[in-house]
């Protein structure tokens, strides 16, 4: 049960939530334990947890991920210790976004049950053209979903061509790890869509999906030609 404020979590996000960060927390201390006792392991068990962690901190892990192999090593160090630890961060960070979103649902389903005039948990009230008053949420969704873009970009203006940019200059155009660059541009196209989406500010629902997936499109396009410059 919520209590007065309406700011508890259901039990069933209760759980996902703690089934969720100590899964995460499980993964990065085997992780640890593998490079600080130089266990026996099959390196591609260690490899195995480390890919754990990226899926279960997406989508920013990618990034991250990228960046600590520039520096990583075989030896436990404060560094390493410190970069697993970043994983735990994004854990929590997504955790937040979950209970952020699992309260703001149930607000919106409290107040369609209360009776508001035109409205219902699966349809808010829709204006002209389809437009809810929800379109407001994009002001702050859509640069929220950019700002979580921003690592991606990081990493894939090096990814491209190396450190030197593609026009060759410096130390020369490095090839080889364009893969890297388009993931990264894909999952930023993914992270726009999926905002566009989650927002109910359009109806019909498949009109919204369209638009959704456009933008994603558009927005993976649009970076991968910024960050290739």
């Amino acid at each position: 049960m919520s209590g007065p404020n309406g700011r508890a979590l259901a039990r069933w996000a209760r759980t996902a939530v703690v089934v969720y960060l100590s899964a995460t927390v499980a993964v990065v201390v085997a992780a640890l334990l593998s490079r600080g006792f130089a266990l026996d392991l099959d390196a591609g068990f260690k490899e195995g947890l480390l890919l754990a962690l990226v899926v279960l901190t997406l989508p920013v892990s990618f990034a991250y991920f990228v960046i600590g192999t520039l520096g990583s090593g075989t030896v436990l160090s404060l560094t390493t210790v410190l970069y697993y630890l970043g994983y735990l961060l994004l854990a929590v960070v997504n955790a937040g976004v979950f209970r952020w979103l699992v309260l703001s649902a149930r607000r919106r389903t409290l107040v369609s049950a209360a009776g508001t005039p035109g409205a219902s948990a699966q349809y808010p009230r829709v204006t002209l053209r389809g437009v809810t008053p929800d379109v407001r949420k994009l002001w702050w969704a859509v640069p929220l979903a950019v700002l979580l873009s921003l690592p991606q970009w990081m990493v894939a203006s090096f990814a491209w061509c190396g450190i030197s940019g593609c026009s060759g200059g410096g130390f020369g155009v490095a090839t080889g790890s364009e893969w890297i660059a388009v993931i990264l541009s894909v999952v930023n196209g993914v992270i726009l869509a999926v905002t566009v989406f989650a927002v109910r500010w359009l109806y019909p629902t498949r009109k919204r999906a369209l638009i959704a997936l456009a933008a994603g499109t558009l927005f993976g396009l649009v970076g991968a030609a910024v960050t290739h410059g």
